[in-house]
C-alpha cells in the first residue's frame, strides 16, 4: 500500500515539475516578446531565425551601400552641372569674340573670365566629397588634376555591392568628364575659307591644325587633354585677338559640353537604378522582418491563457498531492 501511494505521488511531482516548467516558460516568454528565448526552445526554428537574421543584416549593409553610393554619385553629378554650366558661359564668350569686333577693354575682361573659368574648371575637377576626391578614380586621397592640368588619379572605378552579384560604380574618372575625347579625324570648313583638322593624339590629346584653304599649308597648331587646357588657349586667343583660333575651339566646346551631358545622364541613370535597388532592399528587409516575427515572436494572448490553464493545473496538482500524503500517514500510522 506504501509502495503504490509512493508511485502516486512521485507521478503528482513530476507532473508539478513539468508544469512549473511550462509556466516558467510562459512568463519568460510574455516577458521577452518571444517563443524562442534559447536554442533548445525550437531548434529548427532557431535555424530559421538565424537565415532570416543574416538576410536582414546582409540587406542593411546593402541598403547603406546604396545609400552611400547615391550620396557620392549625386555630389559629383552636382559638380558637373557647374561644369556644364561653365562650358555654356565660355561658348558664350568665344561665340561673341569670333567676330574679331570687340574693343580691347572687352576682349581684355573677357579674357579674364575665361581664365577665371579655367581655374573654375580645375577646381571642380578636384572635388572633395569629405576627404576623399572623387574625380581620381582610386586614388581618392590626391587630387585629379595638378596645378599644370595634368591628370594624376587612375581609371580604377569604384564599386560597390548592392545585393548579391550586384555592383554599382559610384565614381567617375576625371579624363571621362574633363579630358577630351577625339575618337576619329574630323575637318571643319570656316566661314574664312580656312579648314580646322581635329586629329586624334595618345589618350585624350586632340592635335588642332588650322590650314589654309588649300587643306595643305598649316597655318597654326595647338593641342590640349581637356578642359582646362583648352579654356586656357581660348583665353590666349581672346588676349591677342586670334579670331581663327577662337573659331576653331567652339567645336571643342560643344564636344566637352556633350561629353559632360553624356556622362550626367550616365549618373542619372545609376540614381535611377539605385533608388530602385534600395526599394527591393527595402521589401526584403521587410519580409524577412515579417518572418522572423512569425518564427520567434510569442502569441501574447495565446500564451496568457496558456498560463491561466497551466496555472489551473498546478492548484489541482498541488490538492491531489496533499491528499496523497494524508493518506500515506495514515496508512503509516495504521
Amino acid at each position: 500500500m506504501r509502495v503504490s501511494s509512493f508511485q502516486a505521488f512521485q507521478q503528482v511531482t513530476d507532473s508539478l515539475m513539468k508544469n512549473l516548467a511550462d509556466l516558467f516558460r510562459l512568463n519568460e516568454q510574455i516577458s521577452s516578446g518571444k517563443r524562442i528565448n534559447r536554442p533548445s526552445d525550437d531548434v529548427r526554428g532557431t535555424a530559421r531565425a538565424l537565415d532570416y537574421r543574416l538576410a536582414i543584416d546582409s540587406g542593411e549593409q546593402y541598403r547603406k551601400n546604396a545609400d552611400d553610393a547615391s550620396t557620392a554619385i549625386a555630389f559629383a553629378e552636382k559638380a558637373l552641372t557647374s561644369v556644364s554650366s561653365a562650358l555654356t558661359r565660355t561658348k558664350e564668350i568665344a561665340l561673341q569674340a569670333a567676330s574679331g569686333t570687340q574693343s580691347d577693354a572687352t576682349r581684355d575682361a573677357l579674357a579674364q573670365e575665361a581664365f577665371e573659368l579655367r581655374d573654375q574648371f580645375l577646381s571642380l575637377s578636384n572635388s572633395r566629397l569629405g576627404s576623399r576626391y572623387i574625380f581620381s578614380g582610386f586614388r581618392t586621397d590626391a587630387p585629379a588634376f595638378d596645378a599644370l592640368f595634368a591628370y594624376q588619379g587612375d581609371t580604377g572605378s569604384v564599386n560597390v555591392a548592392v545585393d548579391k552579384d550586384v555592383l554599382i560604380p559610384k565614381n567617375v574618372i576625371g579624363t571621362e568628364a574633363f579630358g577630351y575625347s577625339q575618337a576619329a579625324e574630323e575637318t571643319v570648313t570656316q566661314e574664312d575659307g580656312t579648314i580646322v583638322h581635329y586629329i586624334p593624339g595618345g589618350g585624350t590629346t586632340v592635335n588642332v591644325e588650322i590650314r589654309a584653304s588649300d587643306d595643305t599649308t598649316v597655318l597654326d597648331s595647338f593641342s590640349f587633354d581637356n578642359v582646362m587646357q583648352m579654356t586656357g588657349i581660348l583665353s590666349q586667343a581672346l588676349e591677342s585677338n586670334d579670331t581663327a583660333r577662337i573659331s576653331a575651339i567652339l567645336k571643342t566646346l560643344d564636344d566637352a559640353a556633350g561629353q559632360v551631358t553624356d556622362v550626367r545622364a550616365d549618373l542619372g541613370a545609376r540614381l535611377n537604378r539605385l533608388d530602385d535597388q534600395g526599394d527591393r532592399l527595402d521589401d526584403a528587409k521587410l519580409a524577412a522582418q515579417i518572418a522572423l516575427s512569425g518564427v520567434e515572436d510569442v502569441d501574447l494572448s495565446s500564451a496568457a491563457s496558456e498560463i491561466v490553464k497551466t496555472d489551473a493545473t498546478l492548484q489541482a496538482l498541488r490538492a491531489s498531492a496533499g491528499k496523497i500524503l494524508s493518506r500515506s500517514l495514515l496508512d503509516f500510522l495504521s
